[in-house]
Order: C-alpha cells, then structure tokens, then sequence
C-alpha cells in the first residue's frame, strides 16, 4: 500500500505539470522533466546542467524549504527514496543534507553527488542559458522563492508551478506555466494544431510519464506538425526530434579539439567532458598524446573525470609517448585514479625530473606495495621536487623507513635553502635576489612542503615527535613556514600527550609561543589537565595563555582556579574576569 501511495503521489506530480509562458519564439522549444532524470540522479546540479548540455530551452526543478529555511532541489521530500538518508527534506537541516550522497541511488557512478540550493541551480541556468520551471512543493515558500530569485536577477527567466498561490500574492506579475498554452498528449494532428495557433495558444506536446517517453517517431512527428515545444525526460531524443541532435554538437567540439589554437582546444575537450554516457574516451585518449602540453592535460583531466571509471589501460599509450609532458600527464591521471602501483613502476626509471615527480606522487596515492630498493635511491636525486615526491611515496608504502629517512632529509633540505639565503646575503643586497637563487629557493620550498605532507601523513610517536621539533624549535627555513605546517598538523595529535606543548607556552621566541598557544585552543578538551596546571605557574605569561586558552575552549572546569586568580587582584585578575564571563557566556547556569 505504500508503495502504490508514493507511486501514486509521483505520477500525479506529472500528471499536473504544465508549461507555457516559457516558451519563446524561434524554433520548436525542448522541455525537459525534473531536470535530465533519465540520465542523471534528479534534481541535482549535474543533472540540470546535463539537460542544458543536452540541448533542453527550459527545465524543470522541484523546491522545498529545509527544516532550517533552505530552499534546495528535491521532488517529494522523502530522503530514503534519493539519499543515503532517512526522513524528509522539510525535517532535516541542509548541513545534515549537505552530508547525504543524493547519487549512489542510480548507481556507482554518481557516487558523491549532492541535494542542490535554489541558488546555485539559478546560477547555473543563467551560465547556461536556460529558463526554468519552478515546481513548488511546499505552500509557504513563495517569499523565499521570489527573494532568492530577485538576488540572483532571474525573476524573468522562471515561471511557476504547482504550490504557487502565495507567489501570485506577493508577486502579481508571476506566472504560471500554463498561461497561454495547451498542453496535449502524443498524436495530435496537424489540424488540431493550427486550431489551437487560431485560438492564440501555444502547444506542447508531453512525453512524459505517459508510455511515450521514449517515442521518438512520435516526437518528430508532433515537430512535423507544428508543435511549439515537446516535453521530455529523455533530452536526448528530443533533441534529436527537434533537429538539435546531441551527436552533431559533439562533433563539432571534437574538429575544435582536433585542432587550432591551444586554447580553443582545451576549451572544447572541458566541454566534451561535461558530457556523460557518451563514447569519448578513445578522443581524449588521442589527445592525451598531443605534444602541447596544456592540450594533453585538458585531456588527462577528462579521462580522470569520465564516468565510470577509466581503464588504466586507456593510458598504455601515453606512459610510452616520446614527450615526456604527455608521460607527466598520464601519470598525474593514474594516480588521480588511485591506479595501482605496478602501473607506474616501469615510469620510476624516467629521466625527466617533472615526469618522475608526478610518478611518485601518483605512487603516494597507489595500492599496492614498492620497495625501498626502488624508491630510497631516489631520495638524493639532483631535483628538490622530485626529492619531496619519493617523501610522499615512502611515507605510502615504507611507514616505518619514511619516518627515518624523511624527517633526516627534510633538515638537509632546510639547511641547503639556508645556504642560499647566507650566500645571497654575503654577496647582494637584502632586497634584490637573481631569478636563479628565487628559482633554486622554490623548489625547496615546494620540496619540504613535500616532506612535511609526508611526516604528517605517517601515525606513531616518532612521527609526532619530528612534528613537535619543527614546531616548538625557531624556524630556521627561509619562508619560515616548515614551523607553521607543522604546528598545525600537531592540533589532532596533542590529545596523546599535551606535555611539550604546554611547555612551549613560556618560550622566549614569541611566535613560538603564540603558536603552541593556539594550538592548544584548537586541540580540544583531550589537552585541558596540562592546561590547568600551567594556570598555576610562577611565570606570568604561561598563566595568562593558560586563562586565554580554557577561556576560548569554554572550559568551565576551570572557573574555580579563575575566580581565585580574579579574587587576588593581581596582574592576571582582569584577564581572570574575562575569561569567566567568557565561560559563563557559553554554558549559562540552567
């Protein structure tokens, strides 16, 4: 019975949906259904912009206002039905939606795709260039409605539908979708046409929801006839009955990709890439051999974007081009792709620095398992970056290697860097460096940023520990950033032990201490017994960052220490009362 109920409450959606005013002169409109429902998850922000790509004038969206007053894209409200999630849009808050995958319902393919705000769907269609229909579901949101619309300037590219009464209150100009228009199902004869045009009105032809929507003798006949628009939830066919057909676009991308001007190729191959379900990978497989380096890109990020999943086959190819920024990108896609390991291990060998960086980064993200062997001699190559890459795959296939071997090379790195700021320091002026020391000083920074990523990826004390002394040691980098990094990758670890950090907080080095400072505030509760015991030290300072940080944590165990710090009226007794009128303000007494 609940089944024939739901069932019943869609097709009765259908059954009521009418369309209109947003048709336009100049050619046999295409209408699309629930945004392009038969190629992608309804209602989503891909599906929409699949109907555009697919050629639809007008769309339509279903809305419904959240439980805290969010207007997002969703048909009946029933979570189980489209979501990974339970219970209904209007009960829910949008950063609980936010969370659901609103995709896997129609396959694994459309994994992590998501309930959509009214908002970003408007802007959308105004990148488009469509026009939308707006079935409302809820009674009570038509001023939500119109404000979003006015902010986003597409009050004149919409008309209403369903729920809309209190829209036309507010807003007397709207319209709705049956304005001056019939709408009539399959088989209407030319006759009946010219009859309706006689009486001023437009029609639209429906093969939705009515056993015809895959009818496409039907929809070129309804054309043949003089329809002024068709209705559809596949926008395919009907673009092909209206004589847009989808495969003409295509083509026409494809001879801009095939050649020109670099950009107009990326351009059409970024477009192409937006279309799913069609056979393009072999096209970007060939362009992904292009010797223009940028064009070869576009095409790598097409074949990692393409749904489903791309062959790691489809790359054999590229991995054995002759030009080494088509073996870059080949690389950069595979490990996009998570492709395992043993994919790229013939590429370790390569000679060129940029290919061999992309190699070991996509190894950072690879399955399987690479031996030291392969990858430790790689740690003194002559190129920084490539240097910072192998960090990142040891720290991914040799944990307990990487957490010795890195950390050692990272303070190799810092002290080379240094040599070139004391070099330029004996022999040039404070201001002015040569396009080589910058040249030789950023690649050592891209190199320990490598190393740090690499650090903090590995768990266990002696990887905290090697974190702890970049964090709590005056930075002696040249961007004096290693520190920075590294004290913010210590926040989630402080809750083992909050002992260094603590004492950190009397440092002389003020950025020092200013940091272990805040991260302590940002480690959470786990660190607040260290904490309370710094507010009795003998050193100003220290107590005074302790009374900062259990006031920014809220921690109101720590009020009766406070209230007897306030109560000396001592240097530390106005920052005390602060700090319990910060507390008592985030956990008031019931």
């Amino acid at each position: 019975m609940t089944k024939y109920i739901i069932t019943s409450l869609l097709m009765l959606s259908v059954a009521q949906f009418t369309y209109a005013g947003v048709l336009v002169p100049g050619g046999v409109q295409l209408l699309c259904h629930r945004t392009a429902n038969e190629d992608m998850p309804e209602n989503t922000l891909e599906s929409l912009e699949q109907a555009a790509l697919l050629g639809c004038d007008v769309v339509e969206i279903d809305l419904r206002r959240t439980l805290d007053g969010k207007i997002v894209l969703n048909h009946d409200g029933i979570l189980e039905r489209l979501t990974s999630g339970v219970g209904d849009v209007e009960t829910s808050y949008y950063s609980n939606l936010k969370l659901l995958d609103a995709g896997n319902w129609m396959g694994e393919r459309f994994t992590d795709l998501h309930i959509v705000l009214f908002e970003d769907a408007l802007r959308l269609a105004r990148e488009r260039n469509i026009r939308l229909v707006l079935d409302i579901k809820d009674n009570d949101i038509g001023a939500d409605v119109l404000q979003i619309l006015q902010r986003e300037g597409m009050m004149e590219r919409v008309q209403f539908n369903g729920e809309w009464a209190n829209v036309k209150k507010l807003y007397p100009k709207a319209t709705d979708v049956g304005d001056g228009a019939v709408w009539v199902p399959p088989g209407v004869t030319t006759e009946q046409l010219k009859e309706y045009h006689s009486q001023g009105k437009a029609v639209v032809v429906n093969f939705s929801a009515n056993g015809h929507e895959m009818d496409l003798v039907g929809m070129k006949a309804a054309v043949a006839a003089g329809a002024d628009g068709i209705n559809v939830d596949y926008p395919r066919l009907g673009a092909d009955a209206v004589g847009r057909p989808v495969e003409h676009r295509l083509h026409e991308l494809t001879l801009k990709a095939d050649s020109g001007q670099s950009d107009a190729r990326i351009a059409a191959i970024q477009e192409l890439s937006l279309y799913r379900g069609f056979p393009l990978q072999a096209d970007f497989a060939r362009w992904l051999l292009d010797s223009d380096d940028p064009v070869s890109r576009a095409a790598a990020l097409a074949l990692v974007t393409a749904r489903p999943e791309t062959s790691p086959e489809v790359f054999a190819d590229a991995l054995r081009s002759e030009h080494a920024d088509v073996r870059k990108n080949a690389a950069w896609a595979l490990g996009m792709m998570n492709a395992p390991a043993s994919v790229l291990l013939p590429l370790l060998g390569d000679k060129d620095s940029e290919v061999l960086q992309a190699v070991l980064l996509a190894l950072g993200r690879a399955p399987g398992n690479v031996s030291a062997e392969k990858l430790l001699p790689l740690l003194s190559n002559d190129d920084p970056e490539v240097r910072g890459g192998v960090a990142v795959a040891l720290a991914r296939h040799q944990p307990e290697l990487a957490v010795k071997v890195v950390p050692a090379q990272l303070r190799k790195e810092i002290a080379a860097e240094k040599v070139i700021y004391d070099h330029h320091m004996q022999s040039g002026t404070p201001q002015t460096f040569t396009q080589q020391e910058i040249a030789a000083v950023m690649k050592s920074f891209k190199c320990q940023m490598e190393m740090l990523r690499a650090i903090s990826i590995l768990h266990g004390s002696e990887a905290t520990r090697e974190l702890e002394l970049l964090a709590f040691q005056p930075d002696k980098s040249f961007s004096q950033f290693d520190g920075i990094v590294a004290g913010f990758q210590m926040w989630d670890r402080l809750g083992q032990d909050a002992t260094r950090a603590v004492q950190a907080l009397e440092s002389s080095n003020q950025q020092i201490a200013d940091r272990a400072e805040w991260m302590l505030v940002k480690a959470g509760p786990a660190v607040l017994p260290d904490v309370r015991k710094a507010l009795q030290s003998t050193n100003e300072d220290v107590r005074q960052r302790a009374i900062r940080i259990v006031a920014w944590q809220g921690d109101t165990n720590s009020l009766d220490s406070l209230h007897a710090l306030k109560a000396m009226n001592g240097p530390d007794a106005a920052l005390a009362a602060w700090a319990i009128a910060k507390i008592e303000t985030l956990h008031p007494k019931p």
